[in-house]
């Protein structure tokens, strides 16, 4: 079962000049973070965390400010994910299983509600392990969505943008997401504790 994630740090003062230093400290965990749940394990996270750092830090000076730096940073670590998976499943010589597509499409089916509800403010960390493994089960175009919406918070426009879908198939790709997060986190939360 993967391991709890600590939460990203809080964002900088706006008025802080934006440092090497600064894009390290503040926001390396959360560039970790949106890489691990896009790509699933540590190792790659790793290295797209890096080769993030290494682009902004290159960069630095063309940023303009029209965005925030959170905005352009988030933009950087997804498609810096997206071209690591693709060097990835092109070095592997795969191809996406529209058998998988099928699959999930006919999993659609009522939804039983939880006993506990999933937006308490504080999980155990058993909790939370639970749940960074269902995020891990979704298949990748699902989990992408999930984790830019649900976890990130991003609108569906920009999750649109930065994956080149349209805004419905963000809307269904999301629903989708989490019907399958909901059957995977049920048997752990419908009793009311983590087992």
């Amino acid at each position: 079962m993967t391991a709890a994630l600590p939460p990203p740090a809080a964002p900088p003062d706006p008025g802080q000049p934006v440092t090497p230093e600064l894009v390290f400290r503040e926001y390396a965990p959360r560039i970790y973070h949106i890489a691990r749940r896009m790509l699933g394990n540590d190792a790659d996270a790793e290295d797209v965390t890096q080769d993030v750092l290494v682009q902004v830090i290159r960069k630095l000076d063309t940023f303009r400010g029209d965005a925030q730096l959170s905005t352009w940073l988030h933009r950087v670590t997804v498609n810096a994910a997206l071209a690591f998976r693709q060097k990835r499943a092109n070095r592997q010589k795969r191809e996406t299983n529209d058998a998988d597509t099928d699959a999930i499409e006919a999993a659609d089916g009522p939804v039983n509600r939880w006993n506990v509800g999933p937006d308490e403010p504080v999980l155990a960390a058993e909790q939370a392990a639970v749940i960074e493994g269902a995020i891990g089960g979704l298949p990748t175009p699902f989990r992408d969505v999930y984790v830019l919406a649900d976890v990130e918070g991003l609108p569906n426009q920009e999750i649109a943008d930065l994956l080149g879908l349209s805004v419905p198939a963000v809307k269904s790709r999301l629903h989708r997401a989490r019907l399958r997060m909901r059957d995977a986190l049920a048997p752990h939360f419908e009793g009311g504790i983590a087992s």
